[in-house]
C-alpha cells in the first residue's frame, strides 16, 4: 500500500469517527464543510496540497473531533500553519 493511500484511509477512518460537523477554513474565510466522505477526502487533498502554502484551520462541532484531526495533522506534518 502506498503512503498516500495509507494517509487517505487513516483520514477516512478519523472522519467517520467524528460525531459532529467538521469544517476546513482558510485565512481568507473559504470553508469546506466535510459533511460527506467525498468532501472529507477533498479536504484531505486540500490539506496535502496547500498545507505548506496557506494558513488552514479546522472548526469542529465537538472538541474531541478537533483533537483527533489535529493529532492526524501533527502526525503527518500538515500543521505548519494550523
Amino acid at each position: 500500500m502506498t503512503a498516500g493511500k495509507d494517509i487517505a484511509q487513516e483520514f477516512s477512518r478519523i472522519m467517520r469517527e467524528c460525531r459532529g460537523k467538521v469544517t476546513f477554513v482558510t485565512e481568507e474565510g473559504d470553508r469546506l464543510v466535510a459533511d460527506s466522505m467525498l468532501s472529507a477526502l477533498v479536504g484531505l487533498s486540500t490539506l496535502l496540497t496547500i498545507a505548506e502554502e496557506i494558513r488552514l484551520h479546522v472548526d469542529c462541532e465537538y472538541p474531541e473531533d478537533c483533537a483527533r484531526i489535529m493529532d492526524f495533522m501533527n502526525k503527518h506534518h500538515l500543521d505548519r500553519h494550523a
